[in-house]
């Protein structure tokens, strides 16, 4: 019975560490920062919409090899989501160098946060299908895409091979802290108060 509730007390301790495991905070910046200390880094304001500041910088505390830019969400003056992109893969016909980064990118976040709960990974589905029309196919909506998402702590991580042209595309990933979540519901709630009101 002691060796019962000995296995029974571990796996509860065992559960409770890993549900209690801070969502990450990538590129060195920290969740909940502020806007001021945002800018301390280099941080500029982009743009605005529905609450939400978008703030870009090119360099970032913990710098990822690959990045041209970093993005920072704010929400109520406070960071929520954090996203770079890489520089373009160019003369890349057939993706084979976007393709070779996404999944060193993907691994390295299996290995850290366990498989994708949403991995697609598929081209050709309507009109760009040769194989020399992968970033093509990748920006065309409904033809193809390479995305793989990861759900840990009650936030998303997301990386994704996006398009820009023939043998052009980049790499993004994207960071969605649970407090991202919970502006997004802010956010919504809010607009079903105003369309009730305008009806």
């Amino acid at each position: 019975m002691g060796k019962i509730l000995a296995v029974v007390l571990l796996m509860i301790v065992a559960l409770g560490a890993h549900g209690s495991a801070s969502f990450p905070e990538p590129f060195g910046l920290t969740w909940g920062m502020s806007e001021a200390e945002l800018n301390e880094l280099g941080f500029t304001q982009a743009s605005e919409s529905d609450g939400l500041k978008i703030f870009s910088s090119v360099s970032a505390p913990k710098a990822w090899s690959k990045a041209e830019v970093y993005i920072a969400i704010t929400y109520k003056g406070n960071l929520v989501k954090a996203a770079a992109s890489s520089t373009d893969f160019i003369d890349d016909i057939y993706g084979l160098e976007g393709k070779r980064n996404y999944n060193q990118i993907k691994d390295l976040l299996i290995k850290k946060y366990g498989e994708p709960s949403t991995n697609y990974e598929r081209t050709g589905g309507t009109l760009y299908d040769e194989a020399d029309e992968f970033y093509q196919c990748l920006e065309y909506s409904g033809c193809g895409v390479y995305l793989s998402i990861f759900e840990f702590s009650g936030g998303l991580i997301s990386v994704q091979l996006q398009g820009k042209r023939r043998g052009q595309g980049y790499l993004s990933i994207a960071y969605e802290s649970p407090q991202f979540a919970e502006a997004k519901s802010e956010i919504e709630r809010g607009d079903l108060e105003l369309d009730s009101d305008a009806f």
